[in-house]
């Protein structure tokens, strides 16, 4: 394992389990391959805990990439791999306030809904719609007003069609197990179904840029006031032997990638730049791995317990297929930019080329600000 940055409590719980999920990669490979095959996890700054409860009881947390090498296709499947990620378009697009934010939101979704294919999902775990304003010149974007999009690809979520390890999907039969102990394990599938969800993702990256940039036109109201100026995705498999969750992937060519914070904060658009340790090589050539927020962090121990359909956390159950969003004991952590904006760009390197500060948003339960 790669470890960028000192851990905090909950950070060195989940590396303990990341050991053993780093280990059932690799014994997964080997079997599967027929000879010894090697696995390593580098966790990013805001490593921390995802609201999937499945994902966490096999063995995978987001801020982290997870890479293994094998001789014959594998997809660990409670990676709960999907396409995710943050675009941004600057727009002309004129807000006057508030409530006709809300009113232009909501119309979207409504034509969405009615008329369109895609799922609405942007008031749904963390994701959102922010319309922010670049205030100040000199930074890489212009000062104006600019959309910000968070969403994954709900439509091959948790359908037949879809790539979550539901009970019934496509790939169910084919999913095979790799013991652990203690009630650890490794799920996942290999050969033809492993190659066929892997093209399944890569054919998501484009679908996905496609969806934000529909959503968004939506939302302002017409196409041409939209200029895309990037769609950076956080969530899924950089080449056909890796799976980010909660982690940039990005090309040294094109290194700008959003830095989310918490609601009502400033967003960065940050550069990065070669030379740290958060450098892999994938199939598809170099990449620099960046975090693309905080993290979540527990208020009290996880003391993680993995049962029968069941994962415990501080000292309560909760089934596989539970969500653990707005729960009491997690929490995003708290941002500070003199402190954790120069920790995470120590780690990961990289300069702040824009500063986007939140106007309104609407995010999870329709909220609005």
């Amino acid at each position: 394992m790669r470890t960028l940055t000192a851990p905090d409590a909950t950070q060195s719980e989940i590396l303990t389990q990341l050991t053993v999920t780093e280990a059932l990669l690799s014994r997964a490979a080997t079997r599967i391959s027929g000879r010894a095959q090697d696995a390593e996890i580098v966790p990013m700054p805001d490593l921390g805990l995802p609201h999937n409860v499945r994902r966490i009881h096999g063995g995978f947390f987001t801020g982290a990439y997870y890479r293994w090498e094998s001789d014959v296709p594998m997809v660990p499947v409670d990676a709960t791999v999907n396409l995710c990620g943050v675009s941004v378009f600057r727009t002309s697009a004129d807000f006057c306030d508030a409530a006709e934010f809300s009113r232009c939101v909501a119309a979207a979704k409504a034509k969405l809904d009615k008329e369109s294919r895609y799922v609405w999902n942007f008031a749904r775990g963390n994701h959102f719609i922010i319309l922010a304003e670049v205030r100040r010149d000199g930074g890489l974007l212009p000062p104006g007003r600019y959309l910000v999009l968070h969403a994954s690809s709900a439509e091959f979520k948790d359908q037949y069609n879809g790539l979550y390890p539901t009970a019934d999907n496509w790939y169910a039969d084919a999913i095979r197990h790799e013991e652990g102990g203690d009630g650890r394990y490794l799920r996942y599938i290999h050969g033809a179904p492993a190659e066929r969800f892997h093209r399944l993702v890569r054919m998501l990256e484009d679908y996905q840029r496609d969806r934000q940039w529909f959503c968004a036109s939506l939302v302002a109201g017409r196409e041409n006031s939209l200029e895309e100026v990037l769609s950076v995705p956080h969530y899924g498999m950089p080449d056909s032997r890796s799976v980010a969750i909660g982690c940039q992937w990005l090309d040294p060519a094109r290194p700008l990638a959003p830095l989310l914070t918490r609601p009502g904060a400033p967003l960065y658009l940050v550069q990065a730049r070669s030379g740290g340790n958060n450098e892999v090589t994938t199939e598809r050539g170099r990449r620099l791995l960046t975090p693309h927020g905080l993290g979540v962090s527990s208020d009290t121990a996880l003391d993680l317990g993995f049962h029968p359909g069941a994962l415990g956390i501080a000292g309560r159950r909760y089934p596989l297929e539970e969500s653990l969003a707005g729960e009491n004991f997690t929490a995003i952590r708290d941002f500070d930019r003199d402190t954790d904006l120069t920790r995470i760009l120590a780690d990961c390197p990289g300069t702040v080329a824009a500063e986007l500060h939140q106007k309104y948003s609407y995010y999870r339960s329709g909220e609005h600000q």
